[in-house]
């Protein structure tokens, strides 16, 4: 039986997403569609728009049979551990072709993760990020740097479709129209990026948007909460400011003795300044924004390394949504019993196994207001 499989963020769900999912449902008409999407964190260092809840409703509505939430702890890390969260949720779940948007479809992305399966950046270079340093490793064995951010997570999901028991087919999907960079849209298009449209909404300029987003998320822009890191800047703001460089020091991602610099400018920043200000000041050679950003949001969290190491070493899902088809893959993937899979959060749950994606979760509602986690059931669309 096959079984296609997405890993997203959905920040938010677009007509780019809704093109995607078109695309997967011409080659593989008759498979159910698996998401496994980023919860209230996203990989990329910053919190989601809308809530998990919101953003799998919007996937439900346009094509997907399944949502479940990559756990926190996989999105706080770099691409190939957040690859391996979505990747071995998707093939525990018995997704048998995993399709990725990508800015270059044509790359040989099983060849490249053969040819790079042992690389890594060289630490020792403090001119540059490693994030650099491990693209000119990939760039000297494949021929040709790859860059592009979704052509590197490409990469990152086909590295780690390797190491499954069962490998995962690899579809990529040509991005079109707008890069994942562009902040604005084009000339009567009716596609733009998740940046563009998070930043028109930031910005007031909502005209345009209702054009390049589904009917679902268009009112979900009326009605939802919209969220961005300057929403939880007072909080970050005050934690970095009380919080001692040792505390600090135990968060997990912490190297290099940056947490002087967060908490040196962090004092510097004036009481209206915003998020942005201050990882431009926290910026340097070593550290990418992203990076930086993921720093952030374990802070905010207040992530320690023994969490993340609980959920590498016994990971799970938590499921947000289904349909009839979803609701099949499901009884499927109990019976192959290859991951946990939580399809509510009960008293020990928040306590014990699921306490992060609780307080994850908790921290994410004091700026949306509504409960992420107890007492709430999977979406059902039927």
């Amino acid at each position: 039986m096959k079984i296609a499989g997405v890993i997203a963020e959905y920040n938010p769900f677009h007509n780019g997403h809704r093109y995607q999912i078109e695309q997967i449902k011409k080659e593989l008409s008759d498979a159910p569609l698996v998401v496994a999407m980023s919860g209230n964190f996203l990989q990329r260092g910053e919190p989601a728009c809308f809530d998990k809840w919101t953003r799998a409703g919007e996937a439900l509505q346009n094509g997907a049979d399944l949502v479940v939430e990559v756990p926190v702890a996989a999105c706080m890390q770099p691409a190939d551990r957040f690859a391996f969260g979505g990747v071995n949720a998707l093939s525990s779940l018995g997704v048998t072709d995993l399709f990725f948007g990508a800015e270059h479809a044509e790359y040989d992305f099983k060849k490249y993760a053969e040819l790079v399966a042992d690389v890594h950046g060289d630490f020792k270079k403090y001119d540059q990020s490693y994030a650099a340093s491990f693209q000119q490793a990939i760039a000297q064995k494949i021929g040709h740097s790859v860059d592009q951010p979704n052509d590197l997570l490409a990469l990152s999901y086909a590295k780690q479709s390797l190491l499954m028991k069962d490998e995962l087919e690899l579809h990529p999907v040509q991005r079109i129209q707008a890069g994942y960079h562009d902040t604005t849209f084009g000339d009567n298009s009716k596609i733009a990026s998740a940046t563009a449209i998070r930043t028109s909404v930031a910005s007031g300029a909502r005209s345009q948007i209702d054009r390049v987003v589904p009917e679902a998320t268009a009112n979900d822009l009326k009605k939802s909460q919209f969220v961005s890191w300057n929403d939880f800047w007072p909080d970050l703001h005050y934690l970095l400011l009380s919080q001692s460089v040792n505390s600090l020091g135990k968060i997990y991602g912490m190297a290099e003795g940056i947490e002087y610099r967060l908490k040196d400018c962090a004092q510097k920043m004036p009481y209206d300044a915003t998020f942005d200000e201050w990882i431009k000041l926290v910026k340097n050679k070593r550290f990418t924004y992203t990076r930086l950003s993921r720093l952030a949001c374990s802070c905010l969290l207040g992530i320690k390394s023994d969490e993340i190491e609980a959920y590498n070493e016994n990971p799970y899902v938590r499921v947000l949504g289904f349909n009839e088809r979803g609701r099949d893959v499901l009884h499927l993937a109990k019976k192959r019993d290859e991951i946990d899979i939580f399809a509510k959060v009960g008293q020990d749950d928040r306590k014990k196994r699921l306490e992060l994606d609780y307080r994850a979760g908790k921290i994410y509602q004091l700026k949306n207001g509504c409960e992420q986690d107890l007492k709430r059931a999977p979406l059902r669309f039927y």
